[in-house]
């Protein structure tokens, strides 16, 4: 198994659908399509075509072929599809008869890996395929999009351009050191560090909102029994997944689902009450709530505005806002109740921001949701700037940033121009990595096997 084999997968994902294809790559993709797909006429370039596939004179099924010629293709090799009808026993016949024309079954991610191979996009670029085919969120695949264009790849090449700019200036200072350049280049450097140390931290401040639209902002509804917790995840997903009943306790466990809202995802947990119990099975549901709410990013505090502020209410409080900081204060059951002042809800448990709604009418869910989406893109830079969200791409700016700090505080210190060098031709090294030109072929393994079979 080579790098220059033919290479054939299905596309498109398993079971019975309209349409599967499946796509074949490398050099013996035109002689492989030519035996198994019969037409009138030859193959021009992206050009689709209707025929047949056959095998050994036996008709398998009709459909479309298309052709790319090297380099224009997704692989930059010459590819070909096979457009068939859906179906799981048909298209394994037909992928059977490729594999038997001459090509071999693909490895997970290898044509984008070949694409990466051959130059048509870059480390990041690849990922970003990967991650937009993952996306559980507008959000998510916008940001995945971007990358594919490039937006990342961009951003780094401009910082790696300043690098080599900067090593060239003090390589000329370490070579002549008789022409004295050395206190000029020094001052310009220090401005050029600075300047890059705050693109790259930038980069790594956007990494927690670049994951939060990867993964969804995860919010635990809490609070004491029978507040209407349950109603509530059911009214904010617009479904009944939750039973609700009047009997306190009914939730002993947590359940979670998501929803979107405009591009975003929100992952909701909803929680057994929280309440001191003697009851074995309830304490258990109790402690699931309270490691539900350790890992949320933000709580749903709900109360019940027709009973009021009850002791069982300062407990369950208590017990959550010891574990989390963010916590909205709910108030349900507008509809029968006209509700608790900002200023009673301050007195019992402080300064938190809070809002009422009717789980039952739909009364302020609207605002609930705001307010969601509003925690979700807070400290969220403009649209234009660049998201990371993937951790490997973190972890290449973050060491990039480390050996930029490192050349500054030689700088400062007065340490030879030598030892700069070796930070900064680190730096530039570390962003090499996020691009893969200076990655090792063991994670450019790990990163393709993460990748679906067919891309």
């Amino acid at each position: 198994m080579t790098e220059h084999d033919t290479i054939a997968a299905i596309a498109t994902p398993p079971g019975n659908g309209g349409i599967a294809v499946i796509r074949i790559s490398g050099t013996r993709a035109a002689d492989v399509l030519r035996q198994v797909f019969a037409h009138t006429g030859g193959f021009t370039h992206a050009k689709m075509v209707f025929g047949s596939v056959h095998c050994g004179g036996e008709e398998l099924d009709r459909g479309y072929a298309v052709f790319f010629c090297a380099p224009h293709s997704y692989t930059g090799e010459d590819v070909a599809e096979l457009h068939c009808h859906g179906g799981q026993t048909g298209v394994a016949r037909v992928l059977r008869t490729v594999l038997d024309s001459g090509a071999r079954l693909a490895q997970p991610g290898e044509f984008t890996r070949r694409a990466f191979l051959a130059g048509k996009m870059d480390l990041s670029q690849a990922e970003a395929v990967c991650g937009f085919i993952a996306a559980a969120s507008e959000e998510s695949a916008k940001v995945s999009l971007r990358q594919m264009d490039g937006e990342l790849k961009q951003a780094v090449l401009r910082l790696q351009d300043d690098l080599t700019d900067l090593l060239a200036q003090v390589e000329a200072a370490v070579e002549y050191p008789e022409e004295d350049i050395e206190p000029v280049v020094t001052k310009a450097a220090l401005l050029v560090l600075e300047n890059l140390r705050d693109s790259l931290l930038k980069m790594e401040e956007s990494f927690r909102y670049g994951r939060l639209i990867v993964d969804g902002l995860c919010v635990t509804i809490a609070g004491k029994p029978n507040v209407g917790k349950s109603s509530l995840m059911n009214a904010l997903l617009s479904e009944d997944r939750v039973i609700v009943s009047a009997i306190p306790g009914t939730t002993r466990d947590t359940v979670a689902h998501s929803f979107a809202y405009k591009g975003m995802r929100f992952n909701l947990t909803d929680t057994a009450g929280i309440r001191d119990t003697d009851n074995a099975i309830e304490m258990e549901g109790v402690k699931r709530s309270k490691s539900a709410i350790n890992g949320g990013k933000c709580v749903f505090f709900i109360l019940d505005c027709e009973t009021g502020i009850t002791p069982e209410d300062y407990f369950a409080f208590k017990q959550i806002k010891k574990d989390k900081d963010d916590v909205l204060v709910v108030q349900n059951k507008l509809d029968v109740s006209e509700g608790l002042s900002e200023r009673e809800i301050f007195d019992a448990f402080g300064r938190v921001s809070c809002i009422g709604i009717s789980a039952k009418t739909g009364a302020g869910l609207d605002a609930l949701r705001e307010k969601l989406l509003e925690y979700a893109t807070r400290g969220r830079a403009t649209d234009e700037s660049v998201v990371l969200c993937n951790e490997r791409h973190l972890e290449c700016i973050k060491n990039a940033r480390g050996h930029i700090s490192d050349a500054i505080e030689a700088l400062l210190s007065g340490m030879d121009m030598d030892c700069v060098m070796i930070d900064l031709n680190a730096a530039w090294h570390a962003l090499g990595e996020l691009t893969g030109k200076t990655v090792s072929e063991e994670i450019i393994n790990r990163i393709f096997e993460k990748f679906c079979l067919g891309k």
